[in-house]
């Protein structure tokens, strides 16, 4: 009977404008990220900055060696300004016809402040030359001096990947974060107002009729949170598509160690908070009390949240994020980053998610347990103190 109230939410629920609204959207901004990156034009040529050189006094080749150490980021003309006076080469500077200007000494002549980008390449010209003069006067020959001015061809290597990974282990790691932190919140709601809604129909009195608030229970657990495991899968589905079909994005094969770590925690999260959003929809009775009863639940979430922000560019390993790693609430959203971190041991995951499995198993008992007298309790909300001894056995007043 589980499978079967399971496919009932899952039916209800899929038929709705909203969650159709919702999905489409997440998917269409799934995919335009890497189709705008990929079918948008690269400016990095075009954007090259011009600037403007006035001659003053030209030495011989200056003009092709700058041209050819601007090739980077620069695109240089040289203006001739030879017999220029000192008060013409300020008004050219002020009037912006120029950048900078050049005088022998050699001199670089600027409007108001120095550019440190032209300066530069100027400079580094010049140190040149005066090398190659140099070795001139020591009577080396042009190959020698050649060799000296050489630059090292130096190589780089990454231990462990992390440092041409980090970027997109960030990325990944935030996304895996907002969807452990937001789809319990939605689904969960989902479940809650769902709970609430045959309630107030006395709907609930008929479904009782027939099946136990257990198996109730689950369905209803089960049943969105697979709703929710195919909305992201649809959208991640979406977004793999654009990756492959663009190429825009180049994604390490690190990434893929911790994606399983992001998907269990993100299953283990649903079945946890889905699980207490139906325990809050059955001890109220109408839609409008929902805020009444939903704060408790939305501390921990946000302490997550929050804490996990900071564990994904910080400090990943301090005792705080240790050990909301192991507990239950907030395991969902902290494990995953640490996995991607690299901050966790082998065992501290495997306790985690222990934890994790433990934490639902007892909270589904628990709610199982109250559910048998709050369902089909109308009037005023169950308050905390009844809840409490509802979860010890007690009965309902």
């Amino acid at each position: 009977m589980v499978k079967e109230v399971a496919w009932r939410e899952i039916r209800t629920r899929a038929r709705t404008k909203s969650f159709r609204w919702i999905t489409g959207i997440l998917v269409a901004a799934a995919v335009a990220g890497p189709v705008l990156a990929a079918v948008l034009p690269d400016n990095t040529d075009d954007d090259r900055r011009e600037v403007t050189i006035g001659l003053v006094a030209i030495d011989q080749g200056i003009e092709n060696q700058i041209a050819a150490f601007a090739e980077a980021g620069l695109d240089i003309t040289f203006r001739d300004l030879t017999g220029a006076s000192a008060e013409q080469v300020g008004q050219a500077l002020a009037d912006g016809e120029i950048d900078v200007a050049f005088e022998s000494g050699p001199t670089l002549v600027w409007n108001r402040g120095t550019d440190f980008e032209i300066a530069g390449v100027v400079n580094t010209v010049l140190q040149q030359q005066a090398l190659l003069a140099r070795g001139r006067a020591l009577g080396l020959d042009q190959d020698d001096i050649v060799e000296l001015l050489t630059p090292v061809a130096l190589e780089e290597r990454f231990a462990n990947e992390a440092g041409e990974s980090e970027g997109v282990t960030i990325f990944v790691s935030f996304l895996g974060l907002m969807a452990a932190f937001m789809l319990p919140q939605i689904f969960g709601q989902l479940t809650m107002m769902s709970v609430v809604e045959e309630k107030s129909t006395r709907v609930i009195e008929v479904l009782l009729n027939h099946l136990r608030p257990r198996t109730l229970l689950l369905g209803k657990v089960l049943g969105v949170g697979a709703l929710a495991v195919v909305q992201l899968v649809v959208v991640v589905g979406g977004l793999a598509a654009a990756l492959l079909a663009t190429d825009s994005i180049d994604i390490p094969a690190a990434v893929w160690r911790f994606v399983p770590i992001i998907l269990v925690s993100i299953l283990g999260g649903l079945a946890i908070y889905n699980t207490l959003f139906a325990l809050l929809g059955s001890l109220i009775s109408r839609q409008e009390d929902a805020s009444q009863v939903m704060m408790p639940i939305f501390i921990p979430l946000m302490a997550g949240f929050f804490i996990g922000q900071t564990a994904i560019t910080g400090n990943a390993e301090s005792l705080l994020v240790k050990a909301l790693t192991l507990f239950p609430l907030t395991a969902p959203m902290l494990l995953p980053l640490r996995v991607a971190r690299d901050a966790i041991a082998p065992w501290e995951v495997a306790l985690s998610l222990g934890f994790l499995v433990l934490g639902v198993w007892g909270l589904i008992r628990i709610a199982a347990r109250v559910y048998e007298f709050t369902l089909l309790h109308t009037g005023s909300r169950v308050g905390w103190g009844q809840l409490v001894r509802l979860s010890r056995g007690a009965t309902l007043d």
